[in-house]
């Protein structure tokens, strides 16, 4: 008799690749995230500036985080030590939820990548990294994600 072992998928496999990648934007900033509400009080607060170093590793390249918040800038707030201001905050957790929900649906940074650079019919013949700048355009990147993860063709 062979000893088959039964394939059982932990609990966090088993969770959409938003709700992984949220948790793991919470652990970029050593902060729980859950509601909206969350986000909201975060961009209140206003992220650290290391955050965006912890993001550098999860996008394509450094220049890709330059709508985010300049790297100047960023080098002032590091030194000053200050916190992002509510919208350079907004638009750093917009790219870490996008890219990490990116990384979740492809299984490595590399194929996320790839996909977030190429410019796609869907949106417009640009790429992800482009639109995901704007709020409606994030929102149809995380569209297109959620797609790919339930088995949709994007």
């Amino acid at each position: 008799m062979s000893s088959i072992t039964e394939f059982k998928p932990s609990a966090r496999s088993q969770l959409p690749a938003y709700l992984r990648a949220l948790s793991r934007v919470g652990a970029m900033i050593n902060r729980e995230i859950r509601t909206p509400l969350d986000e909201v009080e975060l961009l209140q607060q206003g992220i650290n500036p290391v955050a965006v170093d912890k993001l550098a590793t999860t996008i394509p390249s450094m220049s890709d985080l330059n709508w985010v918040i300049a790297r100047r800038t960023l080098t002032h707030r590091k030194k000053k030590g200050e916190r992002l201001t509510a919208e350079e905050s907004g638009r750093w957790l917009r790219a870490a939820k996008i890219c990490t929900h990116a990384e979740e649906v492809f299984g490595n940074t590399d194929k996320a990548a790839a996909w977030l650079r190429k410019p796609r019919k869907v949106f417009n013949q640009q790429s992800a990294l482009v639109i995901m700048q704007t709020e409606p355009g994030a929102e149809l990147v995380n569209i297109a994600l959620n797609q790919l993860d339930a088995g949709y063709f994007a």
